[in-house]
């Protein structure tokens, strides 16, 4: 996918505000369409395609290469508006993350988002929905920060007990991430996530109040994700669930099932996945492409088992699917790996 897949999905000039602070504004906006004037109206809505650009801008422009990390650590509060007040008058740190994974991609549309429990762990996913190009980092990072931000001032965890896992190689500056991420950062992982001790959902706010909470949730609920969306998160939480069962000889999950069980009809399911640029094979691939290669890092487990658990009855054509994702055999994949923890 790329940008032009959504491009009918619009986001505030939240970003471009806060950047124009930052970098010369003629620069920054070049070949976006865009002019400063935009920036003044607080609720100027902007395309992904030209939010892409300006971010890629500005990329070109910066002196130092984790200027964004700096950058997000140092933003407001109210930077997110409706979902950082939800955030921070939620009754219990689990509402706050649930609220957060719910709204927060209404205000950036390129991403979905998903929490779910994770062995001990809750684990905040970051799922993006276009070709983000060289802007990956800058926009998977920055949420980070911002939940990070969030743990700090609400709950004063400590961030140490935190993981953050990354989906890109480490890029050269990756010695500096320990100034912004209190916890450990792993890069070239299957995802892009934030994972934290389920026990802390648990954890009281002690600034709660009944009605500023209710009225939280009102103003998120102007910013209710789309059907589309929704639906979306729908399908990759079936598919968790799915592949969370013991039977071995499970077969995959048919579009027509997932529709069944999300109470859809099988062409209402293509059309709204459709709209956000994607198909039910495409995200079928990426589920099952991240799944093989957890598995495969555990060498106590049998690739033809590992191929099993995914649903190929036969190994061989497991090794076919899995050498198109990765261009390598498992066995060449389990190789180059085999330090890494399970």
């Amino acid at each position: 996918m790329d940008a032009s897949a959504i491009e009918n999905l619009m986001m505030p000039a939240t970003y471009g505000r806060h950047l124009s602070r930052l970098f010369p504004v003629e620069k920054l906006l070049a070949c976006t369409g865009l002019t400063a004037a935009d920036f003044n109206e607080r609720e100027r809505r902007i395309t992904v395609r030209q939010a892409l650009q300006y971010i890629s801008n500005t990329l070109a422009l910066a002196s130092e290469p984790d200027w964004y990390l700096a950058w997000a650590s140092t933003l407001a509060d109210h930077f997110h508006g409706p979902v950082s007040f939800a955030l921070m008058s939620s009754p219990t740190l689990g509402d706050g993350l649930d609220m957060f994974v719910r709204y927060f991609p209404a205000r950036i549309p390129y991403m979905h988002m998903q929490g779910r429990r994770d062995g001990d762990d809750f684990c905040t996913e970051f799922c993006p929905l276009v070709d983000l190009g060289a802007a990956r980092p800058l926009l998977v990072e920055t949420p980070l920060i911002v939940l990070q931000q969030y743990l700090h001032t609400v709950y004063a965890v400590d961030l140490g007990a935190t993981r953050v896992e990354l989906d890109y190689p480490a890029p050269p500056h990756a010695d500096r991430y320990a100034r912004y991420f209190k916890g450990s950062v792993s890069f070239g992982a299957t995802r892009n996530a934030l994972l934290l001790p389920l026990a802390w959902r648990d954890l009281r706010n002690l600034d709660y109040h009944e009605s500023t909470w209710a009225h939280a949730q009102r103003q998120c609920e102007a910013l209710a994700s789309s059907p589309e969306r929704t639906t979306l998160g729908e399908v990759r939480i079936h598919l968790c669930r799915a592949f969370e069962r013991s039977d071995r000889r499970r077969a995959l999950p048919t579009l027509d099932e997932v529709a069944y069980a999300l109470h859809l009809a099988p062409r209402t399911l293509i059309r709204r996945l459709r709209r956000l640029g994607t198909t039910y094979q495409a995200i079928m691939d990426e589920f099952l492409k991240a799944r093989a290669a957890e598995l495969l890092t555990n060498d106590r487990i049998k690739i033809k088992e590992v191929a099993a658990a995914l649903g190929f009855h036969n190994p061989a054509n497991f090794g076919k699917a899995f050498k198109r994702w990765y261009g390598v055999a498992p066995g060449g994949y389990r190789a180059r790996h085999a330090g890494d923890t399970p």
